[in-house]
């Protein structure tokens, strides 16, 4: 079928894409001294790459993409560590394998947007939509991801149930498996802490690669609500490891030169 790609052409693609930059990065001083100049790929095109969920559909059938996993699995380790996480592998696998509730809802974005404006007073019904969420594939719920998240901020309240806390946890969990980077930054920015002077702020993925501290400004709340909390540091965890891998490519791409005579 030529109009669906295989699992196995993009994944070569994935291979490709960072196999270059690796190549490149190992050789930017080489290539600056002999004044070539080679294209790169932006950070924010790599970002929109589910390189994490391909590399989980190989995982499933290592005997088919044994030759390309392993060395793929380097390359993400070495260049987007922030995608390699022990504990993320481990959570995605669980709740992936395991997580299914057999709940007949009918999934939309007016189906949520009436589960979580009613999260208080019908916490039931809120339970019931994050159970069919989770009875989905991650990509079959993605498309609901934006306005999911939006309504992180409502599952803070004192009033809503803890077991409908450790729900939504689950199925940002779920969610993390697809296009985790993305979902990282729609979550921070639907927990700023708004206030007088932060009205108008919105966090993009180059503020917090340069200061990842700033997953930390978010609603007070949060840290009185651990399923959200636990979210957070793993955003915040995620960050650590991003920068310290933006600088590393940094020191890479822009090497020092020993200038000749």
């Amino acid at each position: 079928n030529l109009e669906k790609p295989t699992l196995a052409s993009q994944l070569l693609l994935i291979y490709y894409l960072l196999l270059y930059e690796d190549v490149r990065l190992s050789n930017a001083a080489t290539l600056l001294a002999n004044g070539r100049n080679i294209k790169s790929y932006s950070a924010a095109f790599l970002s929109e790459l589910p390189i994490k969920y391909l590399l989980h559909q190989a995982q499933k059938d290592q005997m088919s993409y044994g030759g390309l996993f392993s060395p793929l699995l380097r390359l993400l380790a070495t260049h987007f560590p922030q995608l390699s996480l022990v504990d993320d592998w481990m959570d995605d696998q669980v709740f992936g394998d395991y997580c299914r509730h057999q709940v007949d809802v009918n999934l939309s974005e007016s189906s949520i947007n009436e589960a979580f404006q009613n999260i208080e007073v019908n916490p039931y019904k809120t339970g019931k939509i994050l159970k069919a969420m989770l009875n989905k594939n991650p990509t079959d719920i993605w498309p609901f991801a934006e306005i999911f998240v939006r309504y992180v901020k409502s599952v803070l309240s004192d009033q809503v149930p803890r077991h409908i806390q450790e729900l939504y946890r689950e199925v940002w969990l779920r969610l993390n498996t697809v296009l985790p980077r993305c979902l990282w930054i729609m979550t921070i920015n639907a927990l700023l802490d708004i206030n007088g002077t932060t009205k108008n702020v919105t966090i993009t993925q180059e503020n917090v690669l340069v200061d990842p501290l700033q997953v930390l400004r978010c609603d007070i709340r949060v840290f009185r609500c651990g399923p959200i909390l636990k979210i957070i540091l793993r955003i915040l965890e995620a960050s650590l490891a991003a920068s310290r891998s933006q600088l590393s490519r940094h020191l890479l791409d822009k090497p020092l030169l020993e200038k000749s005579g």
